[in-house]
């Protein structure tokens, strides 16, 4: 199998390194900055490490390899496929590694199907560095499961999210409001008790909270009592915004948290749940949900 970067920054190289170490030989890789006299100097080294041949332009890799992989920013992946769509055929597999958005998908699949070529929107869901090829990847697209059955026996681990492009980048971003947002959240929370000095009670009460408890149970449990008293929360978080500013420290999360649960507040779920019983975030989505 010819296997052919677009893109060799620290995405493309983790997962070439991984996939040399499994045995995969004669990988090739452009990228657009290989010339820079500072950032090409990292694509070369990169490129030694990982034993992976750079060519001078992308059409070099489009006609070559059986599986491109396009791992360029965001901002430039509709361009890229834009650019080699013309060298594509119906006997290889495009994965776009890239954190677009669900609409970028689209459009680059819109702009190569009738090439015949197979697409895989896949998202990349761990930490590179650590996982190289192993990092967990879902994906989707009508090649997505041809894409899986070409990188698994070299030991890449690809969820498939059916056949639609876009899917797994939507899977990816949406994941990315909480894992992100409760990561703001933490430093928020950590910089408060540490200006009230009580860092650690503050820890283990949460984590008492938390603790061996399934996250289904958390989304219930917290959902489900944040819709129905939404505004005595909303309130008690005017108070945290308060002792905020007056230790001095940010309060960006508790005010975004604050302006979400007034949004609830007109739909009433404290009286929805009296004839209703509210068991779960099924029924609040439900009722966000609705037009």
């Amino acid at each position: 199998m010819k296997l052919g970067f677009i893109g060799f920054g620290e995405a493309a190289f983790n997962l070439a390194y991984g996939l040399r170490g499994e045995g995969l030989d004669g990988i090739r890789a452009f990228d657009a900055m290989e010339n820079d006299p500072v950032v090409g100097k990292l694509v070369h080294k990169r490129a030694d490490e990982a034993q992976v041949e750079i060519v001078p332009t992308a059409h070099d890799i489009a006609k070559w390899a059986d599986v491109i992989i396009a791992a360029v920013p965001s901002t430039f992946t509709v361009d890229v496929c834009k650019t080699i769509m013309s060298d594509l055929n119906e006997n290889q597999v495009y994965a776009d590694v890239s954190a677009s958005t669900p609409a970028a998908k689209i459009t680059i699949w819109n702009l190569i199907k009738d090439t015949g070529v197979k697409f895989a929107d896949a998202a990349m869901l761990g930490s590179l560095p650590k996982d190289k090829h192993k990092v967990p990847i879902t994906a989707s697209g009508n090649g997505a499961e041809k894409f899986k059955e070409l990188m698994t026996p070299y030991g890449m681990r690809i969820t498939l999210a059916g056949d639609k492009a876009g899917s797994a980048s939507a899977i990816k971003l949406v994941r990315s409001i909480f894992m992100k947002g409760i990561a703001a959240l933490m430093i928020e929370m950590l910089e408060a008790a540490s200006a009230y000095d009580v860092e650690d009670e503050v820890i283990s009460s949460i984590s008492k909270s938390m603790d061996n408890i399934p996250f289904t149970s958390h989304l219930d449990r917290l959902v489900k009592g944040t819709a129905i008293h939404c505004k005595r929360r909303s309130a008690e978080l005017k108070g945290s915004i308060s002792m905020l500013q007056e230790c001095g420290k940010g309060y960006e999360m508790s005010e975004a948290a604050k302006t979400k649960m007034e949004k609830l507040i007109p739909y009433d779920f404290a009286t929805r749940n009296i004839d209703n019983p509210i068991t779960g975030w099924k029924d609040v989505l439900q009722v966000l949900m609705k037009k």
